[in-house]
This record gives structure tokens, sequence and C-alpha cells, in this order.
């Protein structure tokens, strides 16, 4: 498919070649400082990449607002949580059970969020929440930033980046069209600590003219936010363990903490479900998008795949939740 022209001019101002190669990579410097290197050879903060970003992405034409919907409950707020999507993953039906590719993973989400949407009440407020590695490979080396773990992926970087925005857009447009006002934000996990910006500042050039569209340009990898006496924090869970996250909210949070009574925390990262109640915190680890890769199949790792999303009081907190896979 022939990328949009404007998603193709950015991608190159944001340090790619017409062919869609990200020329990337981490170096740390005495100072333990990380920089990114851009295909000049001179190297720039997170941050200054970051601009970059925001920069070369004003050029894309913004969404044409949409229409409010007619009725709406202002006292609740529905969370859609997407974790873990890896788009840009491969895999294959003769050695995991099931095929998955871009096409399948746009696909997978696109269709999920919309009987998640249809299936959940017309709440007032919707968050879009990206928990992190919603794309495979952070660039066209194809490992993982950290470990440096070879992996196994369909098409060009270019194209996975492409479709994430796409895919993304996608959830935020179907939102709109029953819940008045739509809050997205996209989180970075241990597969796309950069490439995550990119679909972020998609997202913000896009809707940058739909009042009714927040997308929340917060740096750090931590989403917190208070509804009535809800508490919502989300992280990807690659860096510390759930009691250790909850102390950590209760810190940093103290004024929203102090003024809540019902208290979510969501996580990724493993790929399977799993939620406890930690110090007045639900916590729940959710379960992926993607399927098993072939790491995961080999090594007997279980899990299936699923979206749920959760509509919440005000007052009362968590009222119905709505589960959507394909199992």
């Amino acid at each position: 498919q022939e990328a949009d022209p404007a998603v193709k001019q950015a991608m190159s101002s944001a340090g790619m070649q017409d062919a869609g190669v990200l020329h990337s990579g981490w170096i740390k410097t005495d100072e333990a400082s990380l920089y990114f290197k851009m295909p000049g050879g001179d190297s720039e903060t997170v941050n200054d990449v970051a601009d970059r970003i925001k920069d070369v992405l004003s050029d894309i034409q913004p969404a044409k607002q949409q229409k409010p919907p007619d009725h709406f409950d202002q006292d609740l707020l529905t969370v859609f949580p997407i974790a873990d999507v890896h788009l840009g993953m491969y895999a294959s039906s003769d050695e995991v059970g099931e095929d998955y590719d871009i096409s399948v993973a746009e696909n997978r989400v696109t269709n999920w969020i919309n009987r998640a949407v249809e299936a959940s009440p017309p709440a007032g407020t919707a968050v879009i929440l990206d928990i992190g590695d919603f794309h495979h490979a952070d660039t066209q080396d194809n490992r993982t930033p950290q470990s440096k773990h070879q992996l196994d992926v369909s098409g060009r970087h270019f194209e996975a980046v492409e479709a994430g925005v796409r895919t993304m857009v996608h959830c935020c447009n179907a939102a709109l069209a029953k819940h008045s006002k739509v809050i997205v934000r996209v989180l970075p996990g241990n597969h796309n600590p950069t490439t995550y910006m990119t679909t972020l500042f998609a997202l913000d050039a896009y809707y940058r003219n739909e009042g009714r569209v927040e997308v929340q340009k917060v740096p750090g990898e931590f989403f917190i936010m208070r509804f009535g006496s809800c508490l919502f924090a989300a992280h990807h869970g690659d860096k510390s363990k759930p009691e250790r996250m909850v102390m950590a909210i209760a810190d940093r949070y103290a004024d929203d903490w102090g003024k809540t009574k019902h208290r979510f925390l969501y996580s990724g990262h493993l790929h399977h479900l799993k939620s406890s109640e930690i110090g007045g915190v639900l916590w729940m680890q959710l379960r992926a998008v993607a399927p098993k890769d072939a790491h995961a199949f080999n090594a007997s790792y279980s899990g299936k795949s699923e979206i749920r999303a959760t509509t919440f009081h005000k007052d009362k907190g968590e009222i119905m939740s709505v589960v959507v896979s394909d199992s």
C-alpha cells in the first residue's frame, strides 16, 4: 500500500530515507546520558528528537471535526487499554497456531475496538490507553533495543509505523462517535521506546483542531489520571514490580491518592492476565493483543489475546467490563 505523502515526508524529515529505513541508535556517554544518533552523525538528546518529530508532523492535514453524540453520561468514563499489540511481528500458523503480521494486527485492533466501543455504555469520556509495545520493533534493525534479541518481523519498519498511526486514528474515531470527549495516551514499551513518539506526535498533529480529543504529550512512562473518586495509573510494567509502582503512585501523587477511594493500575509486558489488590489499588496485568510469537511458543508460554474495556462511575468506581477476543 502506498504511504500517505504527508507521512512519508514527516518520516523522512525525522531521519528516514525514502525507502523507509530509520537510521538510528542509542549511545551512552561517560555521563551516562542517552542520546540519539541521526543520519548526519550528530547526536541529539531524546527531547531534541521528540521536538524534531513534532515539527515535521505539523504538515499533516488535521482531522475533520466530528459531530458529538446526542446522548452520553458525564458521570461515566470508559478506559480502553490496548496492551502489547506488537504491530510488525510475524508469526506463522504452521509454527504457533495462528498467522500474525502487520495487516492482521491492524485488523484485529480496529475490529476489537469497534466491538468494545459498541458494547460499552455511552460514557461522557473515553480513554484510549496504549500501554506500550504497540510496535514490535523500534528500528529497521529488528532487534530489541536493550538485549538486542533478533525479532521476527513482517514488512518494513516504515510500514509498521504508518499502520500504527492509522490504527490509533481508527480507535480514536470509533470512540469519538460514541463519547463526548476522548483522551489519548501513548506509553513506551521495552520494544518501542522511541517509535512510540512518532505515533504520539502524529496523533497530536492530526487532532489539533478537534477540541473533543486530548492527546496527552506528557514525558515519562507513567500515566496518571483522576476522575471523581477514581484514580487511574498505567505503566508498561517492564521496569518495576506492581507493589513498587503502587508505592510510587501513593508517594508522587499523594493529593490525588487522598481524594480518591477507587484506585486502578494497569500494566502489560508479560502477555498474560493477572490481578491483585495491593495497598488499596486494584492492579491488572493485561493480556496482549498479539498472539505468541515463535520465541514465546517454543518457550511454552501461555496466554490468550484480548482487549478488556472497563467503565467507571465517578463516585461508585468500576461498574462493568467488556472483554473482546476471537478465542
